[in-house]
């Protein structure tokens, strides 16, 4: 049933630009799947494993603004400046993993927050690397004969797929150990340690597939645009990728597509309120979140797998960590 749920959802995407023919509409649907990509890998740093982040914008600006860089300055195809990318989100993503394991909780957040501004600063004043405020031009846009004349109508399925893939992924590494992991030293990072959890290690790991998916975010924004500026990767967008993960709920990997999507087409269907946008966007969260007290999850989940909130770890979970007791008993005959 659950597979009948996710196939009628995802084929009802598929067929989307057979209907709409409107450009705009499709490229923020575009929009929807990138920034599910993004806020998915937000969800395994922060509802997965614990770990306050207010900086996603800047890895996500990391790998766009490498393979537009890339692409321009040094004229190598959209593949390669995008591996090359990726490979520097992820040795980002190493760095900050290394400062969680000193600090933790809002200290951390003020210092993700700071790496988000430095990002910003970097990207306006080298002017000659990154174009300065009025962005980086001249990034040769991606076409993929066979699918359409508009980009955005070419990439479309394209990021359909791989927004699905990444979350499918990301859905394995939760059931993995590496996913217990996580949890557990969320839950009660101490009694995690005593149980033979490396808790340095699984930090580190959290990040660095944090920044692997928020810098493929960046890739295919890029690849999608064909154009990138500072004012893309702002403090205020990495709230906006923390209130999709709300919304779609802490801990949940499906609910945070859905937290992408409602956010993403939200503002874009309330332009039309004019001076009182603002307002209603405001009160169309307010209202998600009053019926949905746990986000989106409680309809994502029931397709995709049992609750993923922010709960005490079970103990069949406890049961498998590395190093325990209790594991070894059951893996006994």
């Amino acid at each position: 049933m659950r597979r009948i749920g996710i196939c009628v959802f995802l084929g009802g995407l598929a067929v989307v630009p057979l209907v709409v023919h409107n450009a705009f509409y499709l490229h923020v649907m575009n929009l929807v799947f990138i920034n599910a990509i993004v806020v998915v890998g937000l969800n395994l740093a922060t509802g997965v494993a614990g770990q306050i982040v207010l900086g996603q914008a800047a890895l996500m600006g990391i790998g766009a603004y490498a393979t537009g860089v890339l692409m321009v300055r040094a004229a190598l195809p959209w593949y390669a400046a995008g591996l090359l990318a990726l490979a520097l989100s992820s040795l980002v993503g190493i760095g900050l993993g290394a400062v969680s394991t000193r600090i933790k909780g809002h200290y951390l957040a003020i210092t993700t927050l700071g790496f988000n501004e430095i990002f910003r600063l970097i990207t306006v004043n080298e002017t000659a690397v990154t174009g300065g405020p009025s962005g980086l031009t001249g990034i040769p846009q991606l076409r993929l004969p066979g699918l359409g004349l508009h980009p955005d109508l070419q990439l479309y399925l394209p990021l359909l797929g791989l927004s699905a893939l990444m979350t499918f992924l990301a859905l394995r590494v939760f059931r993995s150990r590496f996913g217990r992991n996580f949890r557990a030293i969320r839950d009660n990072e101490v009694a995690a340690e005593a149980m033979g959890v490396n808790s340095r290690a699984a930090k580190i790991q959290a990040f660095v597939l944090c920044s692997f998916w928020a810098g493929l975010g960046g890739v295919a924004y890029v690849l999608l645009v064909a154009f990138v500026a500072p004012n893309n990767f702002t403090i205020s967008e990495s709230i906006r990728y923390l209130v999709m993960l709300i919304i779609g709920g802490l801990g949940s990997i499906p609910g945070s597509f859905l937290g992408a999507l409602v956010i993403t087409i939200l503002p874009e269907a309330l332009r039309a309120w004019e001076q009182y946008y603002l307002f209603a966007y405001a009160v169309g969260i307010i209202v998600v979140l009053l019926a949905f007290p746990r986000g989106l999850s409680a309809i994502a989940d029931r397709f995709v797998g049992p609750s993923m909130g922010p709960h005490p770890l079970p103990a069949q979970d406890l049961a498998t960590l590395p190093g325990s007791k209790t594991e070894k008993t059951l893996g006994t005959p």
